[in-house]
């Protein structure tokens, strides 16, 4: 474990632009949020050992609260939200203990993970793309 020892004056004015990102990075890396696929869910691994579950296929009413939010307490809100409904409220009582970073990490990942599933960055799914392909090649 590491101590925290209280900087002095003297480390304030030696910080550096390149102290400044090598600090973020590690602080970023220590807030990754493994995930993977399975048996229709998205189960995340965050820093300290705790696993969430979400759905991999979303109702419409799901997807357009996720897609109306505005502001970061509103997206933990909806993600402590989804986890009570589809993992209980263990899960959301777990994730509200979680340093802010790793709710915004997993919900980035989710929303990445549900636009290539569901083909929503292309505003349809990846069925109707391809069929669209096939036809305008026959015409």
């Amino acid at each position: 474990m590491t101590k925290n020892v209280m900087p002095s004056a003297a480390d304030f004015d030696a910080w550096t632009a390149e102290d400044e990102e090598k600090a973020l990075e590690a602080s970023a890396e220590q807030m990754k949020v493994k995930h993977l696929i399975k048996d229709g869910s998205v189960w995340f691994l965050a820093p300290h050992g705790h696993i969430y579950k979400l759905p991999l296929n979303l109702s419409i009413d799901d997807f357009v609260r996720l897609s109306d939010i505005k502001s970061d307490v509103e997206q933990i809100q909806t993600l402590k939200d989804m986890l009570t409904a589809f993992a209980g409220e263990e899960a959301a009582k777990e994730l509200a203990k979680e340093p802010v970073m790793v709710p915004m990490n997993i919900l980035n990942a989710y929303g990445e993970i549900i636009a290539k599933v569901q083909g929503a960055d292309l505003g349809k799914s990846s069925a109707s793309a391809s069929s669209s392909k096939e036809k305008t090649a026959i015409e």
